[in-house]
Formats: C-alpha cells, sequence, structure tokens
C-alpha cells in the first residue's frame, strides 16, 4: 500500500515535468510564429506547475515517512518549479517580442530555436530519469546542460557582435539575452535534478 503511494507521486512529478517539455516546445511555437495562443496555452501550464509545485513536495515530505525510498524526490517539484520560474521569463519576453513588433535577426531566431529543441530532448530525459532514475541519461542531461549553456553564452557574444555592427535592433538585444539567461536556467536546474534523482 506504502509503495502504491510512491507510485502514484512518482508518476504524478513525471506528468509535471512532461508539462515542462510541453511548455517548451509551446514556447517555440510562439517565439517562432508568433503565436500568441501558444503563449497563452504555455502560460496556462506555467501557472499550473506552480499550483502543483508546493503540493507535491508537502506530499513527498510526508511519504518519506512512510518510504525513505522517495526522499531523493523531495527537492525535484522546487527544480519543476523554478524552471516554470525561467519559463516564465521567456513567455514574458516573448510577449513584449509579439506585441511591440520587435525583429531579431534570422541568426537569433534559429539560435533560440536550437536550444529550445535541446531543452525539450533535455527533459524528455529528465522525465525518463524521474521514473528510471538511471545513470547513463544522468550523464547525457549534464552533458546536455553544459553544451546548452556553452551555446548560449556563445550565442549572446555572436549577438553583441551583431549589434556592434547593426545588424539587430538594440530593443532586440535585451530580449534576447534575457531569454538566453532563462534557458541556461531551465538547463542548469534540469541537471540538479537529474543529479539529485541518481546519486
Amino acid at each position: 500500500m506504502i509503495m502504491e503511494k510512491s507510485k502514484e507521486l512518482v508518476s504524478k512529478l513525471h506528468d509535471m515535468n512532461r508539462s515542462l517539455e510541453d511548455c517548451v516546445y509551446l514556447l517555440q511555437n510562439a517565439f517562432l510564429y508568433s503565436s500568441s495562443k501558444s503563449l497563452d496555452e504555455c502560460e496556462a501550464k506555467a501557472k499550473e506547475i506552480h499550483e502543483k509545485e508546493k503540493v507535491f513536495t508537502k506530499e513527498f515530505i510526508e511519504e518519506v515517512k512512510a518510504d525513505p525510498d522517495v526522499r531523493v524526490y523531495v527537492s525535484v517539484p522546487g527544480h519543476i518549479e523554478r524552471m516554470g520560474d525561467y519559463i516564465e521569463d521567456v513567455i514574458g519576453c516573448t510577449r513584449t517580442k509579439i506585441k511591440e513588433g520587435i525583429l531579431f535577426t534570422d541568426k537569433a531566431v534559429s539560435e533560440t530555436a536550437f536550444l529550445m529543441e535541446r531543452l525539450q530532448e533535455v527533459l524528455k530525459n529528465t522525465g525518463d530519469i524521474i521514473l528510471a532514475r538511471n545513470r547513463i541519461m544522468r550523464e547525457y542531461v549534464k552533458e546536455s546542460a553544459a553544451e546548452i549553456s556553452r551555446s548560449a553564452n556563445e550565442f549572446s557574444t555572436m549577438h553583441e557582435e551583431r549589434l556592434v555592427e547593426g545588424l539587430c535592433m538594440p530593443k532586440a538585444s535585451p530580449l534576447f539575452l534575457h531569454i538566453m539567461d532563462a534557458l541556461k536556467g531551465i538547463a542548469w536546474h534540469a541537471k540538479e535534478m537529474a543529479e539529485k534523482l541518481t546519486p
């Protein structure tokens, strides 16, 4: 009976992670196609993630008393919530981009899309780690998170060069840099989560 409750909580946590993955997909659509509809769907999912975090953290803490094996999951809802915070940052930037008609260079668009695509892969693997706690997947997530961070830093530097050369709109600059920072933050929390689940 106790193990069933633990399995149910882990399954709900996996669903929460899946919502994050869906959010990044919707964000990518919103960003690429200036879709307010995708942005609204993403925002609704991000709010749901925030609401679930406190409940899940409390449930896992309670469950540890009955099933000590779930202790590794206690911090996971918090990491997912922080990733939700970063997603909300990207939502805000994308909303501004759409509302004010701010254009990004083709290069900035492809760089952002690339990182969002990579994040979807990472989040799919963190979901698998929640269920299987596989160390091979952990290494993949760690390497991918490091690659995302490196790429975001490189893209930020290249963006500054485009800005100096006059290839990019000054209004786009803070939005692009903010998005790069948020995507790095999501990758960092995914890595932390993977490491905590596979000690």
